[in-house]
This record gives structure tokens, C-alpha cells and sequence, in this order.
């Protein structure tokens, strides 16, 4: 690449830094009253400030150029946003958005102006802020690879402080790539090789993590974070011993990080090699006292080892050291569990939820929220006490006026009795033969989805000698052959209902397996059991289901209740989740008439389709672009209450869940193409 063409792609010139300095900083001494030249040495400057180790001392240099330039002409909007960026640069963002907002109000359209307003955000706090500023630089610079660059690592920011969700890092990784892709100054390529292993690493992405972290590892001041990264995916990998190697190597030069001895203790856990994590533990205990990570470990070990008592110690140290660490909580609610110790874990359930209501919502440390979680520790391993636990919550739900709270423990509750209900179900329905009746066929179908399928499987299998005993055990001996077939006719009818309450039990569970079982009954059975096999299909939403279903209530005159029955029965069909179209699909794009070949990728959903080119075009107008109150979207349905955003592009209303899908696939294949390459 030419050095014209790379400072094309660049906001600030980066190529033969210090000469080209040098040299506008001659020019500058032989016409100090040239405006324009001034205002282009700030930016050089400002760039080695900002991204090659200038600091603090360019940043200043550059506000002194461009505070004179704006003595003569306090509208330049250019020397406004060189201040702006500068102080930026300093950390000092109130002076700069100062500057930054009389630019806005010259020229709003700068991508520099919002990449500095991004920074900002940054800096204050404001990570969504931050993004919007940064997306806006993009559209206005997208061949700029530092608005790329920022832009990548705060959405990485803020993927990990939203505990990593996909999309994020995915698209967080696409930024970096296009960075990384416009040969950025070899002060930035390192952090950007780290930034995108750590991405893979996020996305499992173990090979390609594995590389970039190799490569970073090659430079020697970044070589401690390659050790500890590749550290980080031996331990994702179960390559537990390879971890504690690499480790090492990072503990060589930075020995006292307690965090990572504490990752070496939990490298030996895994291995069960208990002396050698409790050792790693008081390694790291000593570099801190008062490290969570180590206590959290060293209770794992000494559970493991036999000594529940110590452990609950460690657990509680770690509580009291950061009380929101959820790992240690659920360790010490287990650990109770394990040990019979049900009034602890009452008393705990107890107090939690009696404190929730004097907790202030919308704190910073969203206090109601981490309750919110250990409230569900704790029913977690109530679940596993089994159904004795629900009177344990059902006490607790009048505790609190939260209801919120109180439907959660309402819930749990229910999911315990359901528990207890399909335990005495399904015991029954191992012995068909014995308990068939419209009696346990009806609990199944009321707690259908807590009765393994197995069960009911069993439950159908009825047989005549089966019903022959179930006559003589239920009515006794009949004293002529006719009361014996009445008898026998009866019980031949209790089974029927039986099987076909299991079939509709089936269908609500609308598993694979299920259907297929379905399917067979429906095609083998009488007709009135084949009716019930439809009934459970078309649970399922399947379209011959209730096409047989309205033929026989055609046939019996009464097709308006079949109608009014499906509509009650089947599933919402609503909400479509768009597909991508195939190469070999001869279809074109509803709102701008491309053909699959004249476009990346297409997305289709009703009898919609669209194509890449147009969801840029709809993420890049969004503002002029609202749909109606009343749209729907053409691809899936959403409607703006189930939506981030609905737009109407070229006739077509687009939710913004299915333009995040096309981005996503672009993205991705980017993404994926060139780490294959790399």
C-alpha cells in the first residue's frame, strides 16, 4: 500500500511520523502566520499524542497550535475538534466538550468530531453513548481504520460488562478486523492482536485465539499477555496442565498476581491434584489477602478434600471481601444442601428475601438484582431437595410486597408441586396395566411437562389381558358372562380415555420423538384414538393435523368448533424466524430488486426477502426511516412492542432484530474469512 493511499484511510497521518513533524514544524517556523499548515501539524501531532506513545506532552503541543489558530477564527471547526480530541487525550473531558459542542453546532458531520465525542462518552461512563458516537464516525469515515479501532474495543468494553453476550463480541471482532485489515501503525497492531484473540477466545474460537496470542507472544513487552491469554484457552480447552505452563511463564514476570495463581489453583483442581491448588491458593493468598478468586478456590479444594467446615470459612472470607461474588454464594448454599443443613438454607432464603424491600432500586451496584440472584442459589438447590422445599418457599412469599420477587418464589413453588405431582404420576405410569384411568391420564396431561416422555410412552402400553385383570381386581367376580363383558367394556373405555389423555400429554411436550409417536397412533389407531393422535400434532402446529381434524368436523357438521378448538390449541405462528436464502434459490430482493448474485447474502421470512445492500442502507438512515405505529415486520412479524426498532424501507417495515441478523451474517463471514486467511 502507498503511503498516500494509507493516509487516506487514516483521520491522522501515522506513515514517517517524526520526519513528516519535522518537517511542517520547519515550514511552521518559516510561516508561523499560515493557518492551514498550523492547523495540519496539530494533527500530526495530536496523532503521535494519541496512538504512538506521544502522550500527554503531543496532546498539550497540539492544544497550544490549534488555541491560536482559534484566536484568529474561534469558528474553525477543525481546530475545534483538534482542542476537543486533545484534552480528550489529557482526560480531561469537560474542558473538551467545550470545544466539541460549538463544533457540533459548525459541522456536526465530522467523522473526527464523533470519534472525539465517543472518547468521551468513554471516558465518563457512557459505554452506550460511546457506541452510537463511534457507529456514526464509521458511517462518516469507514475506509478510517481508528474509527474502526475504537469503535472494536468499546463494544468489546461493553460485551464485558453484559457478561459477553455473542453478537457483541462478534460484532466487536468485525471491527477490529476491518482495523486490523486498514495496516494500522505498528504501535496499534499489537493491542489489536490481543483484542482479537481475546474475541475468539469469548466466541470459542480456540485455534484462531491460539494463534493470535503465538504471535503477540513474539514481542517481547506484550509477551507476558500472550502467555496468560494462551493461559486462558488451554484452561477453556481442558488442557489443564498446558495452562498451568503457560501460567508459569506469565508468574515469571509478574510473580505476586493473584488472579493468576488463583487460575493456577483452579488448573489443579480440575486435574484433582488438591495439595498443589491449595498450595497455588496460599501462593496467592499471601501476593493478597484479600483475593476472592483464591478463597473461592481454596473452598472448592477443601470440599473436595473432605472438610465442609473450612470451606463454608473460605466461601464466607470471599463474601465478605466482595459480597456479589456469585460463585462463592452458590458454593455455600450447595455446601449446605450437602450437608442436611435445611434450616440454614430456609434462614438464608428468609433473609434474603426480607431484606429485598428495603433495598433502593436502580442503584449502582443493582443491589435488588444481586439478591434477585441469590434467591435463585438458593431455590436451584431447593429443587433438588425435591417438593418438600415448596411450604420452605411458599413461606417466603409473604416476605415481600416485591412482585417481581413474589411471582418468582410463586413460580418455583409451582415448579416443586408440579415436581411432587409427576413423581406420583410417573410412578403410576410404570405400571399401566394396574393404574390406567381417566384419573392419571388427566394429572399427566396437567403436569405433562415435568413427566420424562418415557413414562408416558409406558403409560399407553394397555393390553387385553391387562384389561381382563384390571375388570376382575376392579368390579370382582361377575356372577354371569353379560355383567362380565359390561365390566370388561368399561375398563375397555377407561383405557381408551387414559391413552388418549397421553397422547395429548405427548403432543404438549412437542419433543421429536414424540411426534413420530404421534404420527404412527394417528396412522394404526381406531378412529377415535387417531383423533386424539391429531389433536397432539397439531399441538405441534402441524398443518395435515388440522387439516384431518377440520375434515372429520366437516363430516360431523360441526367444522366451527374444530376451528374455534384449533385456535385455542395451536401454537402462535406469529413470530417467524427469518432464514438466509441459498445460492441455488431463484428469488430477488423485495425492496430493491437484486438477484442473489448482485448481493453478499439474503434474508427471507413471509414472503419477504432482503438483501445486505438494503439493510446497510436501512442501519445507515434509521433516523428517517420509522415505520408506522401499526407495522409489523414483513420477515418475522415483530411488532414495535416486540422490537428495538422498526423501519420502512421502499414499502417494506424491517424490525431492527432482523437487521441485526443480516449485519451479524456479513459480519461473520468477514470475521471468518479472515481469520482463515490470517
Amino acid at each position: 500500500m502507498s503511503d498516500a493511499a494509507a493516509r487516506a484511510m487514516s483521520l491522522f497521518p501515522h506513515t514517517k511520523l517524526d520526519w513528516t513533524i519535522g518537517r511542517l514544524e520547519e515550514r511552521s517556523a518559516s510561516m508561523p502566520d499560515d493557518p492551514a499548515l498550523r492547523i495540519e501539524l496539530a494533527r500530526a501531532v495530536l496523532g503521535r499524542g494519541l496512538y504512538h506513545g506521544g502522550g500527554e506532552k503531543d496532546c498539550n503541543a497540539c492544544l497550544a497550535l490549534v488555541r491560536k489558530s482559534l484566536q484568529e477564527d474561534p469558528a474553525n471547526a477543525e481546530a475545534l475538534v483538534l482542542a476537543g480530541m486533545a484534552l480528550v487525550g489529557m482526560d480531561r473531558p469537560d474542558g473538551a466538550a467545550r470545544y466539541l459542542d460549538q463544533a457540533v453546532r459548525i459541522d456536526g458531520e465530522r467523522a473526527d468530531l464523533r470519534l472525539a465525542l465517543g472518547l468521551i462518552a468513554r471516558q465518563q461512563g457512557d459505554p452506550g453513548g460511546a457506541v452510537r458516537q463511534l457507529e456514526m464516525s464509521c458511517r462518516l469515515s469507514p475506509e478510517s481504520w481508528e474509527t474502526h479501532l475504537e469503535l472494536g474495543r468499546t463494544l468489546l468494553m461493553v460485551a464485558h460488562r453484559q457478561g459477553h453476550p455473542r453478537r457483541l463480541v462478534e460484532r466487536a471482532q468485525y471491527h477490529l478486523v476491518q482495523a486490523l485489515q486498514r495496516d494500522p501503525p505498528p504501535a496499534q497492531t499489537a493491542p489489536l492482536l490481543r483484542d482479537l484473540g481475546i474475541g475468539c477466545l469469548l466466541t470459542g474460537r480456540f485455534a484462531q485465539a491460539e494463534k493470535f496470542f503465538i504471535r503477540l507472544r513474539e514481542q517481547e513487552r506484550h509477551a507476558p499477555a500472550a502467555w496468560f491469554h494462551l493461559g486462558l484457552v488451554a484452561y477453556e480447552l481442558g488442557k489443564y496442565n498446558n495452562a498451568i505452563q503457560h501460567f508459569r511463564q506469565y508468574l515469571r514476570e509478574r510473580p505476586d498476581d493473584a488472579p493468576v495463581l488463583a487460575r493456577v489453583a483452579l488448573a489443579w483442581f480440575q486435574l484433582g491434584e488438591y495439595p498443589r491448588a491449595r498450595e497455588a491458593c496460599h501462593q496467592a493468598l499471601l501476593a493478597d489477602p484479600d483475593n476472592v478468586a483464591a478463597r473461592h478456590a481454596l473452598g472448592c479444594t477443601l470440599l473436595e478434600e473432605g472438610d465442609p467446615n473450612e470451606a463454608l470459612k473460605m466461601f464466607r472470607e470471599a463474601l465478605l471481601a466482595d459480597p456479589t461474588h456469585m460463585p462463592s454464594y452458590v458454593e455455600m448454599v450447595r455446601t449446605r444442601r450437602l450437608g442436611g443443613d435445611q434450616r440454614w438454607i430456609q434462614q438464608a432464603l428468609e433473609s434474603e428475601v426480607r431484606g429485598f424491600d428495603r433495598l433502593s432500586p436502580g442503584s449502582m451496584s443493582d443491589s435488588r438484582a444481586l439478591t434477585r440472584r441469590r434467591v435463585q442459589a438458593i431455590i436451584d438447590e431447593l429443587t433438588i431437595v425435591g417438593p418438600a422445599a415448596a411450604a420452605m418457599v411458599l413461606r417466603a412469599i409473604n416476605l415481600t410486597q416485591n412482585e417481581a420477587l413474589r411471582f418468582q418464589l410463586w413460580e418455583a413453588a409451582c415448579a416443586l408441586s408440579q415436581q411432587a405431582v409427576a413423581e406420583g404420576a410417573s410412578s403410576r405410569l410404570r405400571e399401566p396395566g394396574r393404574w390406567y384411568g381417566a384419573g392419571l391420564g388427566g394429572v399427566a396431561l396437567c403436569v405433562a411437562g415435568a413427566v420424562p416422555e418415557q413414562y408416558l410412552m409406558t403409560g399407553l402400553k394397555l393390553d387385553e389381558a391387562d384389561l381382563k385383570k384390571a375388570t376382575v381386581d376392579r368390579h370382582g367376580p361377575a356372577h354371569d358372562v353379560q355383567e362380565h363383558r359390561r365390566n370388561l367394556d368399561t375398563e375397555r373405555q377407561r383405557a381408551r380415555a387414559h391413552q388418549a389423555l397421553l397422547l395429548l400429554s405427548i403432543g404438549l411436550r412437542r419433543s421429536a420423538s414424540g411426534r413420530e409417536l404421534l404420527r404412527n397412533w394417528a396412522g394404526t389407531a381406531d378412529e377415535e384414538l387417531a383423533v386424539a393422535a391429531w389433536v397432539g400434532l397439531a399441538l405441534y402446529g402441524d398443518a395435515e393435523a388440522s387439516k384431518a381434524l377440520r375434515r372429520r368436523g366437516a363430516d360431523r357438521g360441526a367444522l366451527p368448533v374444530v376451528d374455534r378448538l384449533l385456535g385455542e390449541i395451536s401454537p402462535a405462528a406469529l413470530l417467524r424466524e427469518p432464514r438466509r436464502v441459498g445460492s441455488a434459490e431463484d428469488t430477488r430482493c423485495t425492496t430493491c430488486g437484486r438477484a442473489h448474485a448482485e448481493v453478499a447474502h439474503m434474508i427471507a421470512g413471509g414472503d419477504s426477502v432482503i438483501c445486505d445492500r438494503c439493510v446497510i442502507r436501512i442501519t445507515q438512515n434509521r433516523a428517517t426511516l420509522t415505520a408506522a405505529d401499526n407495522a409489523t415486520c414483513a420477515l418475522c412479524g415483530r411488532s414495535h412492542f416486540e422490537s428495538a426498532g422498526l423501519y420502512t424501507y421502499n414499502g417494506v417495515d424491517v424490525c431492527n432484530q432482523c437487521i441485526q441478523l443480516s449485519l451479524g451474517l456479513s459480519e461473520r463471514e468477514e470475521v471468518d474469512a479472515f481469520l482463515a486467511n490470517w
